[in-house]
């Protein structure tokens, strides 16, 4: 065999073994940020029924979505949440509030003798720029479960990246859902009677 159709066929052999490389796995990321530990050790002080998070249909989705400029979106099919982002809004919602209002999140029936809020949550609006900011508008509703008055309230979040990488937007978006979250609680403890909240009005 010729020098020529050695060198012909190493590149060939190359080739097909650059062709059979497995694709490379998508980077995975969660909402879910860490919570403190708390520091009470009792039972929980009341009981929340968070609703699934009404999301645009086209963000339902497990990719990464961002907005460029004009009316373009990009999803990055190598950059994915761990579950479609409405299942992971809603559960790091849930952690969320459980750690600031000492509560469990239970689907259906409370507990004995605790307070009981049904939890409605619709982001309207939800934008990441790489590199910018990440914008969201959302609605949302607390409704006593045995009685009281309900609020519905509205509100404008927004949470700068602390860099350009796409791991930055999702950290700006788990600081977005933590502003989200304060207000929430704070509408929780408004519909208990401890206080009243500016984004918010009876319903």
């Amino acid at each position: 065999m010729s020098k020529f159709v050695r060198m012909a066929a190493a590149l060939a052999a190359a080739a097909g073994a650059g062709g059979c490389a497995a694709p490379q796995a998508p980077a995975i990321y969660t909402l879910q940020a860490e919570q403190p530990a708390p520091a009470d050790v009792s039972g929980p002080a009341l009981v929340l029924d968070v609703a699934p998070v009404a999301l645009p249909e086209r963000l339902q989705r497990r990719q990464i979505v961002l907005r460029e400029d004009g009316a373009q979106v990009q999803m990055l099919d190598r950059h994915r949440w761990s579950a479609p982002l409405g299942d992971e809004l809603h559960d790091a919602l849930s952690s969320a509030l459980q750690a600031r209002l000492h509560a469990v999140d239970a689907a259906k029936a409370g507990l004995a003798g605790k307070a009981a809020y049904r939890v409605n949550v619709e982001f309207s609006r939800l934008d990441a720029k790489q590199g910018g900011a990440v914008r969201a508008a959302v609605s949302w509703s607390v409704r006593p479960l045995q009685g009281g008055r309900a609020l519905v309230c509205l509100g404008t979040f927004e949470q700068a990246a602390a860099g350009g990488s796409v791991a930055d937007v999702v950290v700006a978006h788990q600081g977005m859902l933590g502003r989200v979250a304060d207000a929430v609680a704070a509408s929780v403890r408004a519909a208990g009677g401890s206080g009243v909240t500016p984004n918010c009005s009876p319903a």
